[in-house]
This record gives C-alpha cells, sequence and structure tokens, in this order.
C-alpha cells in the first residue's frame, strides 16, 4: 500500500473564524521527486480522500487543493460536492480554450477556483472572470499594492498566503484582504515583564491542581465549585460520542465513569480554552492537534508516557495564549522537567519530537523525513497517525463547542 502525507492549513478570515482548509499532500518519501505534486493531489483526491473522506480531513468547511491541467481535464473535481472542493490554480498554469471552458463548468457548477497569484501573460483579463479569488504571497518582495489595484475592477475576494507574523497580517489586511493563510496566529504577541490578571492567574492555579492531581478526588472540587465547568462536564459525558444509555446527573458519577487521566485532560483543554478565550478558536484546535500527534507517536516508543506527550502539544502554544514569554509562562504552572524541557528546548528529547508536529503544519517535508528518521517513525505509521489526529481534533473541538 503507498503511503503518503495529508496535512493542512487553515483559512481564516477578518474575525479569526476558519472558514476553510488548504489540503496538502506529500509521498511518504519527501525526497522522492518522481511523482509530481499535481499527480499527488489526483491520486489521493480519487483514492485516499474517497476512503479516508473528504469530511474527515476537513471538519466538514470548505478545502482547497492545488489543481494541475490533467486534474482538470480529467474532471477529477467533479466526484466531490461543489460546496467542499475548490480548486487553486497556479498563476503559470497554460490557460488555453480548453481549460478556461472546464473552469467556467465549474464555476456555473458552484465551485470556487482561486488563482495562487496574479499571472504576467496578455489573456490574463480572461482568466481574471473565471475564478472569484486571488491568492497574495504575502514574503514575495513585489508591489502587491499594484497588484491589488489591478485587481480592484474584477471585484475578486483577496487571500493573503504565507502570514508568518502580526506585520503580513496588518499589511494583508491594508491591503483589502478578506481571508489569510498561515500560522501567524500561532506566533507569540510577547510583551516581557506582563502581568498576568487575576483571572487568568486563577486558571492556571487550577490547571496546576490538575496537573498533580493523584486521585477523582483532588479534581472534583475545582469542578463543583465552578458550576460552567460541572454544566460542560455533564454535557460532555452525555454527548452522543460516549453513548451512554441513561443520562449523567452528576458530577460524581460523571467523574467515575470518565477516569482521572480524561478528566485531566479534559479539564486541562477547559481551562486552556479559558485561558485564550480571546484567541482564534484554530488555535486551540492547532494545540489539540499537536497534543494528539505526540500521543500518537507516543504510542509507538513510549507507551507508557503518552499521557506526557500529549500535554506537551496541548501546551506548546502557552506563550501565544498568555503573551508573555514560554519561560514566565511555565512558573506559574506545575509540569514534570522532561516536558519543561521538551518546550523550551528544541533539541531536547521532547522537543525533537514537537518539532516533528510542527514541521508537519508548516509543510516542511523535509523536517519531518529528518525527524521521523532521528526519532525512529516509520513514514507510514506517522501517516496514519496524523489523519486520525486530524478527524479526532474535529470532534473532540465540536464536543466541547456544545459542551
Amino acid at each position: 500500500m503507498e503511503h503518503y502525507y495529508v496535512g493542512r492549513q487553515p483559512i481564516l478570515d477578518r474575525q479569526y473564524k476558519t472558514v476553510a482548509y488548504e489540503l496538502l499532500f506529500r509521498t511518504a518519501n519527501p525526497t522522492d521527486d518522481s511523482i509530481s505534486d499535481a499527480a499527488m493531489t489526483a491520486r489521493v483526491l480519487v483514492g485516499g480522500l474517497m476512503d479516508l473522506g473528504i469530511d474527515k480531513l476537513s471538519g466538514n468547511l470548505p478545502i482547497y487543493v492545488k489543481a494541475s491541467r490533467e486534474m482538470l481535464l480529467d474532471g477529477v473535481a467533479s466526484q466531490f460536492p461543489p460546496e467542499m472542493l475548490g480548486i487553486q490554480l497556479p498563476s503559470d498554469m497554460d490557460m488555453d480554450d480548453e481549460i478556461l471552458a472546464v473552469c467556467r463548468e465549474m464555476r456555473q457548477q458552484g465551485r470556487s477556483i482561486m488563482l495562487n497569484g496574479l499571472p504576467d501573460f496578455p489573456e490574463k483579463e480572461v482568466l481574471l472572470h473565471v475564478v472569484d479569488s486571488v491568492k497574495l504571497d504575502m514574503q514575495n518582495n513585489t508591489d502587491l499594492s499594484g497588484i491589488v489595484e489591478q485587481l480592484r475592477p474584477y471585484s475578486l475576494r483577496l487571500v493573503a498566503g504565507k502570514v508568518e507574523n502580526r506585520e503580513d497580517h496588518e499589511r494583508a489586511m491594508n491591503l483589502g484582504c478578506t481571508s489569510f493563510q498561515g500560522y501567524f496566529f500561532c506566533k507569540p504577541d510577547v510583551v516581557e515583564g506582563r502581568t498576568l490578571p487575576d483571572s487568568k492567574l486563577s486558571v492556571l492555579q487550577a490547571m496546576r491542581q490538575v496537573m498533580t492531581a493523584e486521585a477523582i478526588s483532588d479534581v472534583e472540587e475545582i469542578i463543583l465549585r465552578d458550576v460552567t465547568l460541572s454544566y460542560r462536564l455533564l454535557k460532555y459525558i452525555n454527548s452522543a460520542a460516549f453513548g451512554m444509555r441513561r443520562k449523567i446527573e452528576s458530577v460524581q458519577q460523571a467523574l467515575s465513569l470518565l477516569g482521572l487521566a480524561n478528566i485531566q485532560q479534559w479539564l486541562s483543554v477547559m481551562l486552556l480554552a479559558a485561558v485564550g478565550s480571546e484567541k482564534p478558536r484554530e488555535l486551540i484546535k492547532v494545540t489539540l492537534l499537536r497534543g494528539r500527534v505526540l500521543e500518537g507517536i507516543a504510542e509507538l516508543h513510549d507507551p507508557k508516557r503518552k499521557a506526557d506527550y500529549f500535554i506537551l502539544g496541548l501546551f506548546s502554544l502557552l506563550d501565544t495564549l498568555l503573551g508573555v514569554p514560554m519561560r514566565d509562562a511555565l512558573d506559574k504552572l506545575y509540569l514534570p522537567d522532561d516536558i519543561r524541557e521538551g518546550l523550551l528546548d528544541p533539541d531536547s528529547p521532547k522537543g525533537r519530537v514537537l518539532a516533528l508536529a510542527e514541521a508537519l503544519e508548516n509543510d516542511d517535508w523535509g523536517l519531518v523525513d529528518e525527524y521521523c528518521r532521528s526519532i525512529g517513525i516509520k513514514c507510514g505509521d506517522l501517516v496514519s497517525i496524523y489523519t486520525r489526529a486530524m478527524h479526532w481534533v474535529d470532534e473532540y473541538a465540536l464536543m466541547l463547542s456544545h459542551a
């Protein structure tokens, strides 16, 4: 069976809400140049996504994939609902009458077509009447303002790509972009010496209690004294995912059924979400994804410590959530020394596993291959771990939103 990586990068609107994902594909051997990106995209769409379910990889949000000439002419996209699958066209594609006819038909069907950059050929005006959005590369040194002026008559949606930091985001906003792609929202807006408000300190203190708990009774008080947590716990355990035959009505019963490890995981996520309540929701999903991926890796080589790896991923963006340096954030929270080291030192054993998850997010397949080799993970195993983690995160986040 052929293995491939399927990754995704969120596309956010001006309110930091995730409105779509771009799916990214690579062979399990990132150094293999024998298969083009376009051929891999088509192969995964036809085979892998039909087996996995496009909804499981997208969280029921629309997705975009990079298209090749062959993929368009073969009608691969037509096998997926137009509202679910959008097409991203490279600006250097040969846009002859045959390709333009396919694009016009897709737009008539309601399929979104995004142009990746502004083409420089004279016939570009015809193409700009076919697409509905254009992606701008925020790391490109060209005159983006001039490009935006050329696009203005066409009433196209502007998407900012490769938004790596807050400055990129501000620049894109000023250019009139309404959608943004990149992990800028994961970058900490850190102010040295910042004092955390009492509300966040109290949440961190509760989290510290959760992390050091040795019995269910150690966390029961935290939940019982917070009406909101009690309510959410009962909604959580009574959700369809648990399939309870009768409604669970007491916190004590819910705690007993879940067990200490599951309670610690659930409480940690809930408390972390409370700390970052003003941050983009996608940020919490990224921390969940990292935690789940690291937990899956740990199952292969350190199964007794897999809960620690989940916490490592979950707290990997604590500096971003709190707006303080990671070292200061960790001073307010008890964590085992090796987890603390993993968060502070990317060259430490746990730091390298965390770096692997980050490389996956950033589409850095060369680093992914390097870390897999150094950690001793097979590419095929990582594919399975990451794909399952994406599906779990979407389901888990949905359960938490309903709790």
